[in-house]
């Protein structure tokens, strides 16, 4: 009797593995989202820059600007290492209804699963992939946070508190005069005491890469007498600087 039920007992065994195998949930996504940072030679894209500044030694307390920023991708290079760059040359101009002049050359690049931008000799990891949401990573990890920026004649440690998470992933977004069905968030600082904040968000829209990016950086001494008050009512020193796309190719 014993040798009779063996057979059957062995395909009981072998149905379950079976089915177990069906329904085990696959997480494998085979795109890891590199669309979000597109390198091709020739791609450009345009923004407008809103920024505010304050100035403690100034005429104001604060002062407020908009130009206009083109970045296109112009050629492509190898590091020491071997690694494939993207050159990408920076302009400016004060009006649209002005010629762009150049204001500086950067570098970008995808090495190891990282979209790195070299600017300003410092490297930031700007994205991590696959792109998933809530994933997190030290994206100035290849220089000090104490890093000291200047603005408006005052030292900053610009940099002071930061870390990247993907806050949204693969969501549809309108920024500016566009609408976009694929975005993802990165929120790269949310650091926030009483005489210091330091906060930026940037959006990503597949095939385009950077579609809106805000930065808050601002420092106070004013504490007691600026209890609820916003920081752009109590900011000593420091800038508030939105970037929005307003045309690419």
């Amino acid at each position: 009797m014993k040798n009779q039920l063996r057979p059957f007992s062995l395909f009981l065994f072998a149905a379950a593995i079976f089915a177990a195998c069906k329904e085990t949930p696959d997480d494998y996504n085979p795109d890891p989202g590199q669309d979000y940072y597109p390198l091709t030679v020739g791609k450009f894209v345009e923004y407008q820059m809103d920024s505010t500044i304050f100035d403690p030694n100034g005429d104001t307390t604060s002062y407020q600007s908009t130009y206009f920023l083109k970045e296109e991708i112009v050629d492509t290079l190898t590091d020491n290492n071997g690694n494939l760059l993207f050159r990408i040359e920076q302009y400016q101009r004060a009006a649209d209804t002005l010629p762009w002049a150049i204001s500086k050359v950067l570098a970008a690049s995808i090495q190891d699963n990282q979209a790195v931008r070299t600017e300003d000799n410092l490297r930031f990891i700007k994205l991590i992939f696959p792109v998933k949401k809530n994933k997190s990573w030290d994206g100035n990890v290849h220089f000090q946070n104490s890093q000291i920026v200047t603005v408006a004649g005052e030292s900053l440690e610009m940099f002071k508190g930061w870390g990247y998470r993907i806050r949204l992933a693969d969501e549809p977004a309108t920024v500016g005069n566009f609408t976009f069905d694929k975005t993802i968030t990165v929120e790269e600082a949310e650091n926030e005491n009483l005489i210091e904040l330091r906060r930026s968000n940037a959006v990503y829209a597949k095939n385009i890469g950077l579609v809106y990016r805000e930065v808050w950086v601002l420092d106070t001494q004013c504490i007691d007498d600026c209890i609820g008050q916003p920081w752009e009512e109590k900011a000593e020193k420091g800038f508030i600087l939105k970037q929005t796309i307003i045309n690419h190719n």
